[in-house]
């Protein structure tokens, strides 16, 4: 499984997660990694997708009612994992904690899932303890605004 996080999460992050905890059947990296900074979410999700990426990890709080980005996980397929608002807003060193107490739980989430579903890890560190709490993305309003967008 490939997994792209985006950036409003922290390349150093991602390469933490790499060297210290990621399993070794599955890929992870950040759009920078793939020279895609600075990309619109709608044309770095549909390449990644093409590329034969299969997952998003994003911390953009808005990332599930934009509805570009909503309708390129419909178009692709992704699976999202989506970081608590708390996480976004908390330093760089209680972000990586975080992720790095969650990866396990991430990467056994993100087998379960399937294609185009959205799930939010708790914002605590607790070790093996926490749940997932389900995100509903309103597919049918996003191609809606796309469709009045055009």
């Amino acid at each position: 499984m490939k997994i792209r996080a985006d950036e409003h999460v922290s390349p150093e992050i991602v390469d933490a997660v790499c060297r210290i905890i990621l399993s070794p059947t599955l890929k992870f990296d950040h759009v920078y990694d793939a020279g895609q900074k600075g990309f619109a979410d709608v044309h770095w999700i549909t390449k990644f997708a093409s590329d034969g990426g299969n997952a998003i990890l994003t911390a953009d709080t808005d990332f599930i009612h934009k509805h570009p980005q909503v309708v390129a996980v419909f178009n692709t397929g992704m699976k999202v994992i989506h970081m608590p608002k708390k996480w976004g807003m908390a330093g760089g060193h209680l972000q990586a904690s975080h992720i790095l107490a969650w990866w396990p739980r991430i990467e056994t989430k993100l087998s379960e899932m399937r294609q185009r579903e959205c799930f939010q890890p708790e914002w605590n560190v607790s070790g093996e303890t926490g749940q997932f709490k389900k995100v509903d993305i309103d597919f049918a309003k996003a191609h809606k605004e796309a469709k009045a967008a055009a």
